[in-house]
C-alpha cells in the first residue's frame, strides 16, 4: 500500500509539472516578443540612413527637406524636419558623384522662438561645421544666443609643403612621441558630436 501512495505521488507530481511548464514558458515568450514591439521607429529610421547612397536628394517619408551645403569638401550636411518641429541632420561624404550618408542626428523640437541652424561657427574657425539651437533678431543676419551645439568632424587640413615634420619627430624623445600617436585619434571627416556652446555663432535660417 506504501508503493502504491508513493506511485500515486510521483504520478501526480509529474502531472503538475507539465502544466507548470508551459506556463513559465508563456512570461519569457511574452517578454521577447514586447521587447521587439517597443523598439523606438526613430532609432531605427537613423540606424536604416546610416551608409545610404544616393544621387541628388534624398527624399526622407514623413519629413521635409530644408536643404544643405557643403561643410568642407568632400563633407556635405542637410536638414530635415517633421511636423512635430523634430529635426533631422545628416552628414555625407561625396565620391564618384554619389553621396554616401555618414551621420545621423535627430534633434528635439527647439524651444519657443529658437531655431536649428546647420550653418555655425566657433571662434576664430569660420569653416561652418556647426549646428545650433539658436535664436536672435529677425532682421539680424548672426545669432549668437546658442542653447545646444554639435559639431561636424571635417577632414584635416594638409600641412603645407616643406614643413620638416619629419625632424620635428626626430628631435622628440621616444616616449613622447609614442604618447603623441596614441592619444590621437583616427580621423573620422562626418561624424557629428555635441560640442560647446561658447563662441558659436548660426546663421539666421530664415536669412
Amino acid at each position: 500500500m506504501h508503493t502504491s501512495i508513493l506511485k500515486s505521488l510521483s504520478a501526480a507530481w509529474f502531472a503538475g509539472l507539465l502544466l507548470v511548464t508551459p506556463a513559465l514558458a508563456e512570461p519569457e515568450a511574452a517578454a521577447e516578443t514586447e521587447a521587439v514591439e517597443e523598439e523606438d521607429p526613430d532609432e531605427t529610421l537613423l540606424k536604416s540612413l546610416l551608409n545610404q547612397t544616393y544621387t541628388g536628394d534624398l527624399p526622407i517619408e514623413g519629413w521635409t527637406d530644408y536643404g544643405g551645403g557643403l561643410v568642407s569638401p568632400p563633407i556635405y550636411v542637410h536638414l530635415y524636419q517633421r511636423e512635430d518641429g523634430t529635426s533631422l541632420v545628416l552628414t555625407s561624404k561625396l565620391a564618384s558623384k554619389k553621396y554616401q550618408v555618414i551621420d545621423a542626428l535627430m534633434i528635439s523640437k527647439p524651444w519657443k522662438g529658437y531655431a536649428i541652424s546647420i550653418a555655425c561657427t566657433q571662434g576664430d574657425d569660420f569653416t561652418l561645421r556647426f549646428i545650433g539651437d539658436a535664436r536672435g533678431p529677425g532682421e539680424k543676419e548672426w545669432w549668437t544666443e546658442v542653447r545646444r551645439a554639435w559639431e561636424i568632424e571635417v577632414p584635416p587640413k594638409p600641412k603645407p609643403e616643406g614643413e620638416g615634420e619629419a625632424d620635428t619627430e626626430a628631435a622628440k624623445p621616444e616616449s613622447e612621441a609614442k604618447s603623441e600617436t596614441e592619444e590621437k585619434p583616427e580621423p573620422n571627416p562626418g561624424k557629428i558630436k555635441e560640442a560647446n556652446t561658447r563662441g558659436v555663432k548660426c546663421t539666421n535660417p530664415n536669412w
